[in-house]
This record gives C-alpha cells, structure tokens and sequence, in this order.
C-alpha cells in the first residue's frame, strides 16, 4: 500500500509539472552547451577536421538509435502501466532490459562488419580509435537512455535532467580546455567518447540509488504480446525515422563530398533543428495530453478541433521561424562560427525555410499517436525513408552539398504535402484555410521592410535587423488581419504555464480573445 500511495504521488499533477520543468530546463541547458561546445571546435579544428568530427558525432548518434529502437518508448509506457495496475514492473523492466543488451551487441557487431564502408574521409588516426570512440559514445548513451526511460516509468525525471546538464557543463569544459591547448582531432573524439561513458555510468548509479531494479521472472498473463505490439510498431518507427532523417545524405556526403561538407550540413541541420525545437517545444509539451484528453470526452471529433488549432500555432511559429532565420543566417554564421564557413549559410537558410514550412506535422504526428493510428504514421515515416533515399542517392553524388540540400528539402515539403493531405481525407479534418491563409499574408506584409532594410543597410547587420524588423512586422500582421480565434488561447496559456515570465502576457492574451477582439 505504501508502495502504491508512493507511485500516485509520483504521478500526481504537480509531480508531472515540476519534472516537466525539470526536463525542459535540463533540454535547453544542454542545447546552449552543445552549441557552444560545436562552435568552439568548429572554431579550433576548421571546416575539414570538424567535418569529421561532425561525421562521428552522427554515426555514434545513429548507434544510439538503432540500439534503443523502440526500446525505451515502450519501457516508459508499460512500465508506467504495470505502477498503475499495481502489477509487477520489475519483470518488465528485466524483459526489456534483455533485449536492450541483445540490441546493442546486434548494432555493435553489425558496425564493425560494415567498417570500412563508415569511415570518415581523410581519417588519419586509424580505425582502431574511429571504432573504438563511435561505439563507446553510441552504446554508452543508448544505455543512459534505456535507464532513463525506466525511471521515467517510475516518474523520475531527475535523473535525465540532473545527468544531461553535468555531462553537459562536463563536455563544454574538456572542450575549452582542448581549445586552450591547441588539441587535435584525436582529442576531441576521444573527449566525446568520455562524456558518453560518463552518462552511461552516472544514469546507471542514479538508477539503482532510487531502487529501480529489474527482475528476471517471467512477465504477467497477458502482457507480453501486447508488449511485443507496441516494440514492433514503435521499432519501425523508429529505425524508419533514424534512416530518413539526414542520415542517407550524411553518409553519402562524407563518401562522395569530403568531410568540409559533412561538417556544413552538420552545422545547417544543428541550427534549424534547435530554432525548431527551441520555438516549438512548449507546445508540443500540452499537444499529446490535450489531444488525448479530447479523445477521452469527445472522440475523433474533439481531437480534430485541437488539430486544427494545433495546425494554426506550428504554422504561425513556423512562418515566424522561417523568415527569421533566412534574413539573420548570413551573419549568425558568420557571428558563430567565423568567415571560414562561410559555406554553411545557403543550406541553412533552405533547412529553416523548409523546417519552417513543414513545421505542423508534429501536429499530425501526435494525433497519429493520439487516435492509434500507429500504423499510418509508420507508413508516412517509411514513405518519407523512400523519397528521401531516391533522392539523395541521385543527388549527392552529382552535385555534393547543394545535392544533399536539394534532396533533403525536396523529400521534405513533398512528403509533407502527402501527409497532410491524406490525413485530411482519411480522417475527415477540416482545416482552418482561411486563418492560415491570413497568416501567409501578415508573412509576406513583414518581407517587405526587412528586404528594404537588407537593401540599403550596411552588410554587417542589416540582416539581423532585417530579422527582428520582419518579427515585429509579422506578429503585429497576424493580430491585424484576425488570424486567430477565440479557442487558440487554451493552447497559449498552457504554453505559457511552463514559462512563468509569460504568465501575465498570456493573461491578457486569454482576455483579449475571450474578449472578442480576435475571430
């Protein structure tokens, strides 16, 4: 009984809010160190030496993925299950954590087989430490990962939070220290390959301090072929994603590019993925609980409703993000990571752009997993694989960078474009056209001062300018022209709720909807 009131207090509300902050806190925290910590080897190493580095950095982050597969989503799911039924979740734990170890010697001995079609081009410090680094950094933080989600199912989201920013704070300090030393290649990557046994060790004691064991007897009556299910489907996913996402133009790049282009499109790919996430994480926290909250009490119809709310937020986010970011990146480029990478700012102006654009299918995303549409989403995911590879393929070996850039934004806006249209029909949602449309225009009213102010100031910051100018121009723009409606403020105030300092402005942003100053 203690044991059961222990587990509800872990689930309660405030628990759930405060081990949100934490691990939002902890994400961005790690984000601003790894970006620091980017630039200052980018910085130390120039573009060839941190391509490579970029190219390892890639290939122990898809060892992660493909040891963890759909691993750690289901340990969190069923794990959390088992606590709510009062059942045995040890057992669970010990029957994932046996595949989880099968997993990672699978991908360890597959890797080493196809050796030598990974190598990084131009390395010079032998296989031995290549391989030697990519797998130390992929299985010890597969590991962590594993163990964190564990806790996670037992509503411990301290250990993820509290490992990620130390390791973080750690990484960035062995870089400067590198830095001041004039250190090598060879020493950052096996700095890499430390901080990743560093999580592995710190998750796992964390872990066991807090007495989450895992147990060898056989799982309950029942559960495990629904177990199986879900790591089947969640496994696809999740191999599909990893495969599809850059990785194919990566690898081809680094066969067919030499490693400066490796480490352009690492650097692109970074920036977008982090203004992306940093703009659209507060909502994608309320998303799936709301979403399945209105699935509870209205059905599919209530959960298009919040779709299409959901669509109208990415896409104005997204329009926010994408103008931005292509007026600023020439002298956030240049500002980062110095003049030598000068060759970085055409692929992450088209990255932003298209990671603008195609920023709502996180909404159809969620409402996938909401409505238990997982094999849909699967199909899209493989969909998006096909095209891409197609593409890239083609692409990359023809013309290098410019190729993989082309691929990856072409894959991207068509397979976007496919999605959004068939889940429309197939799901019957109407979509709010007329609103978004109202948001295109506030977008386009906004370029015309900020390609006035690029015109005719100095090149230094004009575009910096010209990127808060075309901010200012384009929230205002959508306030003007009604692109908003009245149920659009449950979503911002539940934003907001995370970010106390915007409490007050979502306050009156609620009011001023409720108020009907807004459609």
């Amino acid at each position: 009984m203690a044991r059961q009131q222990q587990s509800n207090q872990l689930f309660s509300g405030v628990s759930a809010l405060r081990g949100a902050a934490m691990v939002t806190g902890s994400t961005y925290v790690s984000y601003a160190l790894g970006m620091l910590t980017s630039i200052l080897v980018a910085r130390s190493l120039g573009p060839d030496d941190f391509g490579r580095y970029s190219y390892v950095v890639w290939l122990a982050g898809l060892v992660v993925v493909l040891a963890n597969n759909g691993i750690t989503t289901t340990a969190i799911r069923f794990v959390s299950e088992s606590l709510g039924r009062g059942s045995d979740a040890a057992s669970v734990q010990g029957w994932l954590r046996r595949r989880q170890l099968a997993s990672m010697l699978l991908v360890a001995a597959g890797f080493l087989v196809f050796l030598p079609q990974f190598q990084p081009t131009g390395w010079s410090e032998g296989l031995g430490l290549f391989a030697a680094a990519t797998l130390v950094a992929g299985l010890c933080k597969a590991w962590f990962l594993f163990d964190v989600s564990i806790a996670k199912g037992h509503g411990h989201y301290g250990i993820e939070a509290g490992v990620a920013a130390t390791m973080s704070l750690a990484s960035a300090a062995g870089v400067v220290v590198l830095v001041a030393a004039g250190s090598g290649l060879e020493s950052y990557v096996v700095l890499f390959a430390v901080v990743g046994a560093g999580h592995a060790l710190a998750g796992w004691t964390l872990r066991r301090r807090a007495g989450l064991l895992s147990a060898a007897r056989p799982l309950e009556a029942g559960i495990e072929p629904r177990i199986r299910k879900h790591l089947w489907w969640t496994v696809l996913l999740v191999l599909a994603w990893a495969l599809g996402n850059k990785s194919i133009e990566t690898w081809l790049l680094n066969r067919t590019a030499g490693a400066a282009a490796v480490g352009y499109f690492a650097i692109a790919a970074a920036l977008t993925r982090g203004g992306i996430d940093l703009l659209s994480s507060g909502l994608g926290t309320v998303l799936m609980p709301m979403m399945a909250h209105a699935h509870g009490a209205g059905g599919q119809a209530r959960v298009g409703e919040i779709t299409a709310v959901a669509v109208r937020c990415y896409v104005a986010l997204g329009l926010l993000l994408a103008g931005a970011g292509v007026l600023a990146a020439p002298q956030l480029v240049g500002l980062l990571y110095g003049q030598a990478y000068g060759d970085v700012v055409l692929p992450l102006q088209v990255m932003v752009l298209v990671g603008g654009l195609t920023v709502a299918e996180a909404a159809f995303g969620a409402l996938l997993s909401t409505t238990d549409n997982q094999r849909l989403r699967v199909g899209f995911v493989v969909l998006s694989l096909l095209v891409t590879a197609s593409l890239a393929v083609f692409l990359v070996p023809r013309y290098g960078l410019g190729g993989a850039v082309v691929a990856h934004a072409a894959s991207r806006l068509l397979v976007f474009a496919m999605t959004w249209i068939g889940i429309t029909r197939l799901m019957a949602l109407r979509m709010p056209w007329r609103e978004l449309a109202r948001l295109v225009a506030a977008a386009l009213v906004a370029c015309l001062p900020a390609v006035v102010m690029i015109e005719f100031l100095p090149d230094r910051w004009g575009g910096l300018a010209a990127a808060v100018a075309y901010a200012l121009v384009y929230v205002i723009g959508t306030l003007a022209l009604g692109a908003w409606r009245r149920d659009d403020a449950a979503v911002f105030a539940g934003v907001a709720a995370r970010f106390p300092r915007l409490s007050a402005a979502a306050g009156q942003w609620t009011a001023r909807l409720a108020g009907g100053r807004l459609t």
